[in-house]
């Protein structure tokens, strides 16, 4: 980009001094006669070292600058001999005027030469300048600027000779000379070399740096075809653009493959073009699609360097440009056709280009063939600018389209999420409502049961003996104490404990223990700290102090002990809680097959919540334990016990 500027820059120097020249030292000489002689030949030779024209056969003519011959669209059927092929050797004869001697240095500047072989320049006899590129591919579109009189104690010539060496076949040329100083003839050459050589270079670079940034894109976004395409059309154009500014110095490649390069890029271009038209109004046609790919790939086949026996590339590259131009003029004309059914902005803009580009190739297809004046200027680098900056704005627009496209979806999945939000907080908010009233109705019903399991139990078998006539004072004092006790359960289960079993076991012995020490039973209390049981809830921690407490009550009316210890401990992943007193022992066994609801309800409030529990009896007292799992589904510590 700082190149092109620069470029653009020196261009615009460059057209100020078209129209505000400087001081110049004198005139710039034109010369558009001059007299030229041919000497037929086989195979190319060195130029002489000095060229003495006396002894040059043939008769000199005046011809009118530019001079060409015609190219011949098909070679010579005579091919040559040992000697070589058949050449011609074009000198060009200028007689200077009397030239004061120079005060600044004169140059020779030559627009253009245009043949395939090698161009000399002589002052007097003198050898100025001598080509060193490629035999076809050798800078015809750079102009010259050769130095004349730059050395010390040089003499004005009387004669300058230019000797130009080609095929018979390939024509050739020379335009206009032009003879003068730096400062008045310096502008002419930079504005031309600039024209035909630094803006090619420049566009066709830019081209090509945008094309690999538009590759990278497509690495990212594959769906998106066209970025593929803008490089690849990027590449065929930086290709095919070589020509026009390379050459100067031998090429890297031998000629042969610079000119299967040269003369395939162009249907590459118009290969990615008809692609690129079918992407825009996405109406492709099968016939031509065949078409095109079937003639490229035989052009690109036929024109290999392996079959130059048979098809000499270079020599028919005139004949192949015609096929090209009817070709990319089919693509152009029903991309057009098609773009328009479709309704395509950018496929009508882009094939409407291409038919140009059609005619500016038509344009330097006769120019390159010397049907009119070779001094003029190839468009096709022209044409590519328009084309690189057609592409670029059909990039462009479908860019910002596509990021349009993206904030309108953003801003419907932002509008669309923020009411899924909304529902699903309302969602929430219901279902909160529900889960609290389900709490409260759980809660409620768990109250019930268990007071109707345990107080209402007790009230109603005081009920019944009181009907009966077989209850007496204590016996009613003891089943309200019992009924008190289940009703402070109940209310202390309610109480948050955090996953603290040691809480909930100094709440019982809180309740508990003004009853034991009525009953003459001392408590001694052995606990050390255990890990928190997250599982605890108020319907687990109930069934828990449940247990416990029916362990409480069958030692007061039933062992006649007078200790009870209450131990908590860990084994394997269980807390342990034990509860041992030294009253007289039962039949465990009996125990829980009996009738009574005691052992049976403690073993089904254990199962319910997770837990195991284990009764050891003898004379000498019982032992309550109590296995707690420290995570809900641990089972390592009920196996250790089985």
């Amino acid at each position: 980009m700082i190149e092109a500027l620069r470029l653009a820059f020196s261009w615009g120097v460059m057209c100020l001094a078209l129209w505000h020249p400087v001081v110049r030292a004198e005139a710039p000489l034109h010369f558009t006669t001059a007299q030229i002689l041919l000497v037929q030949g086989h195979g190319y030779t060195l130029p002489p070292y000095e060229a003495n024209v006396s002894k040059l056969p043939g008769t000199w003519q005046t011809v009118s600058l530019p001079h060409a011959v015609t190219r011949h669209l098909m070679p010579d059927a005579d091919s040559g001999d040992t000697l070589g092929p058949p050449t011609v050797v074009t000198w060009y004869r200028f007689q200077m005027p009397f030239l004061a001697p120079a005060v600044n240095p004169r140059y020779l500047y030559i627009p253009r030469w245009k043949t395939d072989g090698q161009i000399t320049v002589y002052s007097d006899k003198r050898l100025l300048y001598q080509s060193h590129a490629s035999t076809l591919w050798n800078g015809w579109n750079i102009p010259l600027w050769v130095p004349l009189d730059n050395t010390a104690d040089s003499l004005s010539p009387s004669m300058v000779l230019v000797r130009v060496e080609s095929p018979r076949y390939a024509g050739g040329g020379i335009s206009s000379l032009w003879l003068g100083d730096n400062d008045s003839l310096s502008w002419r050459y930079r504005l031309r070399y600039f024209t035909q050589v630094q803006l090619p270079s420049a566009s066709s670079a830019a081209f090509l740096a945008v094309g690999l940034f538009s590759l990278f894109v497509w690495f990212k976004l594959r769906a998106e075809t066209e970025y593929l395409l803008f490089f690849c059309i990027s590449v065929a154009s930086f290709l095919r653009t070589m020509h026009f500014y390379v050459g100067e110095d031998t090429l890297a490649i031998s000629d042969e493959w610079f000119t299967w390069i040269t003369v395939n890029s162009l249907y590459w271009m118009v290969l990615i073009t008809h692609f690129f038209l079918s992407y825009l109004h996405h109406r492709p046609v099968l016939w031509l699609n065949r078409t095109v790919c079937g003639i490229t790939a035989a052009i690109c086949i036929l024109t290999l360097p392996l079959f130059a026996e048979f098809f000499d590339a270079y020599m028919l590259s005139p004949l192949t440009y015609i096929a090209l131009l009817f070709m990319g003029s089919l693509v152009a004309g029903i991309g057009f056709y098609q773009s328009r059914r479709a309704r395509s902005r950018d496929g009508i803009l882009l094939s409407t280009w291409a038919l140009a580009g059609m005619l500016l190739g038509g344009y330097d297809w006769l120019m390159q063939n010397n049907y009119i004046d070779i001094e003029s200027i190839y468009l096709g680098p022209f044409s590519n600018i328009v084309a690189f900056l057609l592409f670029m704005h059909i990039i462009f627009r479908r860019y910002i389209a596509a990021n349009t496209e993206v904030k309108q979806v953003n801003a419907s999945l932002q509008l669309r999420l923020q009411e899924r939000e909304d529902e699903l907080l309302e969602s929430h908010r219901r279902l909160r409502d529900i889960a609290h009233r389900q709490t409260l109705i759980d809660e409620r019903q768990r109250l019930m049961q268990d007071m109707h399991d345990g107080m209402g139990s007790s009230l109603r078998t005081a009920l019944l003996a009181v009907e009966k006539g077989r209850i007496d004072a204590p016996m009613v004092a003891e089943v309200l104490k019992d009924c008190i006790d289940d009703l402070k359960l109940a209310i202390d289960s309610m109480e948050p404990v955090q996953a603290d079993l040691l809480l909930l076991l100094a709440t019982l012995r809180f309740r508990l223990g003004p009853r034991l020490e009525s009953a003459g039973i001392v408590l001694r209390w052995e606990i050390e700290n255990v890990p928190a049981l997250d599982w605890i809830d108020p319907r687990n921690a109930l069934h828990i102090l449940r247990i416990l407490q029916e362990a409480f009550t069958n030692i007061i009316k039933h062992t006649q002990a007078t200790e009870i210890r209450v131990i908590t401990g860990i084994e394997n992943d269980c807390i342990l809680v034990k509860i041992i007193d030294n009253g007289s022992g039962f039949s465990v066994e009996q125990g829980i097959d009996s009738t009574g609801k005691g052992l049976g309800n403690q073993i089904r409030r254990a199962e319910s919540i997770g837990a195991k529990i284990r009764w050891t009896s003898s004379d000498a007292g019982t032992s309550l334990v109590l296995y707690l799992p420290i995570k809900r589904d641990t089972q390592e510590c009920f196996r250790a016990q089985e």
